[in-house]
């Protein structure tokens, strides 16, 4: 029994953590983008990428080094970074304006319409991950009540 329980309890830590992502203005036209799970691991490897608001196009990208942080030049278009650290791991922001201001822009409604929609399968993918969870919970407690019951059914059939 114990040793279930101290199963159960790893295996849910050990899947527990988020991709965190900061953008920082370094008001000199470039942003820098630092990238780390929740649990301090660093990102080394994933992939980031500067979208045009306006036409979608990725405007940069680069996989982050071992430093897991990038210095990159702010594009004249509105934009958002992205940080892909794999299925279920992916953070969109918002990119900070060029000194001078952005030469090409879009209406506030379309910018937070694509903001949306890149984070709506980080969404789902975090309800499938809690649905998996309770159902290997519920499992795990099936197993143990199964043992339990068949040990006093031996039990009896021993007297």
């Amino acid at each position: 029994m114990k040793s279930i329980l101290v199963f159960l309890l790893l295996s849910l830590n050990l899947s527990a953590h988020t991709l965190l992502m900061d953008v920082i203005d370094n008001e000199d036209n470039t942003i820098t983008v630092v990238g780390a799970f929740s649990t301090g691991e660093k990102t080394v490897g994933a992939l980031v990428k500067l979208e045009s608001l306006i036409s979608g196009e990725v405007l940069y990208q680069k996989r982050l080094p071992d430093e897991s942080e990038l210095t990159i030049e702010i594009p004249k278009e509105q934009y958002q970074v992205v940080l892909d650290g794999g299925p279920g791991h992916t953070v969109v922001k918002e990119g900070f304006a060029p000194l001078e201001g952005f030469t090409k822009k879009t209406s506030m409604e379309t910018s937070s319409k694509k903001l949306s929609q890149n984070q709506h399968g980080a969404l789902i993918s975090t309800s499938v991950i809690v649905l998996f969870s309770i159902a290997f919970v519920l499992l795990a407690l099936t197993l143990y009540f199964s043992a339990r019951n068949t040990k006093i059914l031996t039990a009896q059939l021993k007297k």
